[in-house]
């Protein structure tokens, strides 16, 4: 990664970091963390190549098993 790459990664971060910590309500910052942790996963997904084009579901026969991921 460059350094411009770097620095606005590094921007984001902290932004988002200040954003997150401005919000006073426990369960808005649960829903929000929630809420990352699923885009996350999903772009994980994504890059291995198992989202789905029409519903972005998985199938739930269990024929997949993504690292880190928990039930």
């Amino acid at each position: 990664m460059d350094d411009d790459a770097l620095e606005m990664r590094r921007r984001e971060e902290l932004g988002l970091i200040k954003a997150f910590l401005g919000i006073r309500d426990p369960g808005k910052r649960h829903r929000i963390l929630e809420l990352a942790e699923q885009l996350a996963d999903h772009a994980v997904l994504e890059a291995a190549g198992l989202v789905f084009a029409s519903t972005g579901a998985l199938p739930d026969d269990g024929s997949i098993d993504v690292a880190g991921q928990t039930e």
